[in-house]
């Protein structure tokens, strides 16, 4: 019996060699979370799916019930964001953040609102919006996602002095605020600390 062919709406989140012979692909699926698909590399460079970090569209998947790899059969890349690359702090923003998610499967009930939140950051981000604010309110907003009481126990819990200016970068637009790059360092240090030992969320060092 064949595999069962599905279509999805996704977004790249990175890549990696399998094998001799195929390219493993890590996307988040607005259907179905993270999935990997496989793409067989080929010499011939007009034969070989163009996909490339943070291209959005509809993906053809070969997927078997309850798996979460399968095949790339067809690609229509309906964004692609060529503009991200060029701004190093936002590419390493936005790959930061990626990476979280790759590294955290979404249940389902949270799967939308995380697609949404990771389409969200990556348009700041290609539209070079304060790049480290945006990772900052997108690892807030994340944490709230996914349950974790970040308010009560992070937020509340700052020194005073600092309270206003987490208030500041949660709540203003990004284009309308001034970067304290120290400060705003200390404050991402501050919840990404938290986020590794006060939750079960998975965050690279």
């Amino acid at each position: 019996m064949p595999t069962p062919e599905i279509a999805t709406h996704a977004i790249a989140l990175g890549h990696e060699p399998r094998g001799e012979t195929y390219t493993a692909y890590r996307l988040l699926s607005i259907e179905r979370g993270t999935v990997t698909g496989l793409i067989r590399r080929s010499r011939k460079p007009n034969a070989q799916l163009n996909i490339d970090l943070f291209d959005e569209g509809e993906f053809c998947i070969d997927l078997k019930p309850g798996s979460f790899s399968g095949f790339i059969k067809g690609a229509q890349i309906e964004r692609k964001r060529t503009q991200l690359a060029r701004n190093y702090d936002a590419f390493k923003a936005a790959a930061r953040f990626a990476n979280l998610i790759v590294s955290n499967p979404a249940h389902d009930e949270n799967i939308i609102g995380i697609f949404e939140l990771l389409n969200k950051g990556l348009n700041a981000w290609e539209n070079n919006s304060n790049p480290h604010a945006t990772y900052f309110k997108c690892l807030y907003l994340y944490c709230r996602q996914e349950g974790y009481p970040v308010k009560e126990e992070w937020a509340q819990r700052l020194p005073k002095k600092e309270k206003p200016f987490v208030a500041q970068v949660l709540n203003r637009p990004l284009e309308e605020q001034v970067e304290e790059a120290e400060l705003l360092k200390r404050t991402i240090d501050s919840l990404e600390f938290y986020t590794r030992h006060h939750t079960h969320i998975r965050l690279e060092t």
